[in-house]
């Protein structure tokens, strides 16, 4: 049995290594257009601040691929597939052919149509290669402007502060963080940001970039920058582009395969080409708390979309347990946050909340049908495994209600 994996991150190793537990026989190839050993996405903040290298953001040993008997290619680009012929072929003209293929392309940065924003110093956070071309590009600068108050927006922003850039974070919407938390939990880590010396800009989007032959001509002087909605300009000799990502689905085009703003996949998470599944960023699945497909780029939910895809390309059918699409924790400074399924009251919806300003603490639990739904946990995050298990096995929360923002809450109050 050929297996052949593209993509290299969370969901394409997971996949390699669960095939390997249970078809000691099979060949396996993984194919990236990287040329890195798999390493983890949601490390790279750590790498630009230079708390870590390349060998501590490494998700497996070096020797995982020979241990496993897998064949790579990285720095390769894998341009097309052809399912009737079952073969993937490659830029540099080689074809692979496989019998069972998993596509886990991933996602790149979303770069909006800014004028200005094909100059110099203009980077999106995505990849090794991105976070390696704003190190380069170091040297020099002394002002950075970040577009999108979002996770990898803040977490860039947080970085090169801490290599000593003056930062400012323009988010185009009324609060950081739009897609995660609610007004308020924003507001306390907004705050804890300020603190620190970021400045933090809300509801002003970026008009254009200036760069520097208009720079000069406007100023009469070198420089370059972002001049805001609102008219303001800010002088900055960087950019980052974080105002989200878009679904690398340009391997299917032309095949069968249904893609909305991922490719769709079934509960076995394949395609609608037989022999062909997808997983990870690139795909869409049901989320367990709205019941709905969407997007699901984070990576605890692609390691098990991995994990799945795999055990279904080795023969062993299992279906795919919904996850819950959002769930995402940070902690800039000094104080951690987590959020998870919906996190703004709606129709149907009731919400309860505790707040301790001075203390920083802000917790709030959104339920339906006596069902927890969501949460935002900002300055204590101990019971968040215990609302997050809730939410994604909808237990009946009905007889415990009034314990749920107890200290010790856990599940032994189910068993009482």
């Amino acid at each position: 049995m050929n297996y052949v994996i593209i993509g290299n991150s969370a969901a394409g190793v997971k996949c390699a290594e669960t095939i390997r537990e249970v078809d000691r026989q099979g060949n396996i190839t993984i194919i990236t257009d990287e040329a890195y050993h798999a390493y983890s996405k949601c490390l790279l903040p750590d790498y630009l601040s230079g708390d870590r290298d390349e060998d501590t953001i490494r998700i497996r040993n070096l020797d995982f691929y020979s241990q496993n008997r897998i064949t790579t290619y990285f720095g390769v680009k894998a341009q097309k597939i052809n399912p009737a012929q079952k073969i993937v072929a490659l830029e540099n003209g080689k074809t692979i052919p496989y019998d069972k293929l998993l596509i886990a392309t991933g996602s790149r940065s979303f770069i909006p149509p800014i004028p200005g924003i094909e100059g110099e110093n203009i980077f999106g956070l995505r990849n090794l290669d991105d976070a390696k071309k704003i190190l380069q590009a170091l040297p020099g600068v002394r002002r950075a402007v970040v577009i999108g108050g979002g996770f990898v927006g803040l977490e860039a922003a947080y970085a090169l502060y801490s290599r000593g850039v003056e930062l400012t974070v323009v988010e185009k919407l009324p609060q950081i963080l739009p897609s995660q938390f609610d007004a308020k939990a924003a507001k306390i880590l907004e705050k804890d940001m300020l603190c620190e010396g970021i400045r933090i800009i809300t509801g002003n989007g970026i008009k254009e970039i200036i760069n520097p032959g208009i720079w000069q001509k406007m100023f009469g002087k070198k420089g370059k920058g972002v001049r805001l909605e609102d008219g303001e300009t800010l002088k900055c000799e960087l950019i980052i582009v974080a105002t989200g990502t878009k679904a690398n689905t340009e391997l299917v085009q032309g095949t069968a395969i249904k893609v909305n703003r991922g490719i769709v996949v079934d509960e076995f998470m394949q395609t609608d080409e037989p022999d062909i599944y997808a997983a990870g960023d690139v795909v869409e699945t049901i989320d367990a708390v709205t019941g709905q497909r969407k997007l699901t780029p984070i990576w605890p939910n692609a390691v098990v979309q991995g994990r799945i895809a795999g055990l279904n390309m080795a023969g062993i059918q299992k279906p795919y347990t919904a996850l819950v699409g959002m769930q995402n924790a940070v902690e800039f400074r000094e104080i951690p946050a987590i959020a998870a399924g919906l996190t703004e009251a709606g129709e149907g919806l009731e919400e309860i909340v505790i707040e301790n300003q001075a203390q920083n603490k802000y917790k709030k639990l959104v339920m339906k049908d006596n069902r927890l739904v969501g949460m935002i946990l900002v300055g204590d995050i101990r019971q968040a495994g215990v609302y997050n298990t809730l939410i994604k096995n909808k237990i009946d929360i009905s007889r415990n209600k009034e314990f749920l923002f107890k200290e010790d809450f856990n599940f032994g109050y189910f068993l009482a």
